[in-house]
C-alpha cells in the first residue's frame, strides 16, 4: 500500500480538510476517497468543489456513519450506516455482564459482536474517469 493514499484525520471536519488538501494535491489524485466520518467526508466534498472538481464526476466520496449531515451536503452523501443503538444497547448488556461476574468473584468473559450494516447509496459516488481529470468513460455515467 501506498502510504501518501492515507491522511490521518481526527473525526472532526477541520481535520477532513487537512486530509483532503494533502490527497487531492498529489501529482496522481485518487478517483476516490473513503473518510472516517461523515464530518470528514463533507469536507472532502468542500475541497473537492474548492479545486473545481465534480463530485461524483471526478471524484467519490464516502462517509461513515449516516449522520444527518450526510444528506444535508451536497451532493448527498454515499456513506456506511451501522447500527448504532443496537451497538450501545450490546455495550451496555457486556458492562453489565462483566460487573455482575465480578461482584460474583467469576472473571469477564471476552464479547465479540459482528453486526449488520448497510451501504447508503446517495449521489457522492460514481464510476471513476478513465484517468484522472477526463470525464467518465463512454457507456458510464455517475450515479445519481
Amino acid at each position: 500500500m501506498d502510504d501518501r493514499l492515507v491522511a490521518q484525520g481526527y473525526f472532526t471536519y477541520h481535520s477532513g480538510l487537512d486530509a483532503a488538501d494533502q490527497l487531492l494535491t498529489l501529482r496522481r489524485r485518487p478517483t476516490a476517497l473513503f473518510a472516517s466520518n461523515d464530518d470528514m467526508a463533507a469536507a472532502a466534498i468542500a475541497v473537492a468543489h474548492r479545486q473545481g472538481l465534480d463530485v461524483p464526476r471526478d471524484l467519490t466520496i464516502v462517509g461513515f456513519d449516516d449522520t444527518a449531515l450526510a444528506s444535508t451536503v451536497w451532493p448527498p452523501l454515499t456513506t456506511i450506516r451501522q447500527p448504532v443503538a443496537e451497538m450501545s444497547r450490546e455495550a451496555v448488556s457486556v458492562l453489565v455482564d462483566a460487573i455482575r461476574r465480578k461482584a460474583d468473584g467469576q472473571p469477564a468473559l471476552a464479547a465479540r459482536e459482528l453486526m449488520g450494516f448497510a451501504l447508503i447509496r446517495r449521489q457522492s459516488d460514481g464510476h471513476p474517469p478513465a484517468e484522472p481529470g477526463a470525464p467518465p468513460a463512454r457507456g458510464r455515467k455517475a450515479a445519481s
